[in-house]
């Protein structure tokens, strides 16, 4: 048994006071952080190792708190360790909506946009808000990335202006409370209703971001009309303060922003041999940044199509 494991297995014997179990890995996300889930006679969990990330584990914790004040469906936290290392969650099962195919593109965005709506709403006081500093700091892999596929000077230099364009206009959009990574892979059908996982950037950030992320998702082409049609919707239920042309093109800026920053993430992460299963995903996500700089008529987009 690895060490991690056997670390794992000696806190939760004391946990759930129960020596018998059985512990199964499950998929590895884009972070340090691994999940397992724990098999006790008739009752399942799921473990949280977030190693000596304990930041990320007190923010989860926190969020998770927040978010249950404001009615959005997420996990109940059972247990965590003193030092913040192990949180034992409720186990929603495996019907992650990027592989689940049992409800129909407009449900799923339908069921989405309510819990985001009820994000909207969580206390915004508590929350830190991104910053400029912040924003430019997740596109700096990106241009790494460009650089390392032989960009020239001309190109790099457009695409830094580009890069603070972007973050100009975020900086300039509604800020509201944000799960920053709101896509289906984040969410999950549990009882028959939509829940909310991997929430523990919640801060206070643009609207652009998280209707980017599920409206423009990478792995999902909507119809247009669909996603004419949610928005409109989204507008009048939540009386955001913008028309829809406006808010469409907040989300053009938000999805080429954080497409840059995944590309990045990603470009990292495989150099280091990490998430290699996830490698046909840079190519998608590639395809978002030169769809939304398409969109907003940046000359731009000419580079980003040059690296597909």
């Amino acid at each position: 048994m690895r060490a991690d494991q056997k670390e794992i297995t000696n806190w939760l014997s004391k946990t759930i006071g129960n020596s018998s179990f059985n512990i199964k890995e499950l998929r590895q996300e884009a972070s340090d952080r691994k999940y397992y889930r724990i098999k006790a006679e008739n009752i399942s969990y799921v473990l949280t190792d977030n190693f000596d990330k304990t930041d990320q584990s007190a923010n989860f914790l926190y969020a998770s708190k927040i978010l249950k004040n404001s009615s959005v469906n997420v996990p109940e936290v059972l247990a965590f360790s003193e030092d913040l290392r192990f949180v034992l969650l409720q186990d929603l099962g495996d019907e992650s909506l990027d592989i689940n195919d049992e409800y129909n593109d407009e449900k799923i965005l339908e069921m989405a946009l309510e819990q985001l709506s009820k994000i909207y709403f969580s206390d915004q006081d508590v929350l830190k808000s991104v910053t400029k500093e912040s924003l430019l700091l997740q596109t700096n892999s990106f241009m790494d990335f460009c650089r390392e596929k032989k960009c020239s000077n001309d190109e790099i230099k457009s695409l830094e202006n580009l890069r603070n364009e972007l973050v100009h206009n975020l900086l300039n959009q509604q800020f509201i409370p944000s799960h920053n990574d709101f896509e289906r892979r984040n969410l999950m059908m549990f009882e028959g209703k939509l829940f909310v996982i991997d929430f523990q950037d919640l801060n206070m950030g643009p609207i652009g971001i998280d209707l980017a992320s599920i409206m423009y998702e990478h792995s999902y082409e909507y119809p247009k009309a669909l996603i004419d049609n949610l928005l409109e919707k989204h507008l009048k239920n939540n009386g955001l303060n913008a028309s829809s042309a406006e808010l469409k093109d907040m989300i053009m800026h938000a999805l080429a922003h954080r497409s840059m920053r995944v590309v990045g993430t990603f470009n990292k992460y495989f150099k280091e041999g990490k998430l290699l299963n996830r490698k046909l995903d840079l190519e998608k996500f590639l395809k978002r940044i030169y769809l939304a700089l398409s969109t907003l008529k940046k000359e731009e987009a000419k580079i980003v199509k040059k690296l597909l």
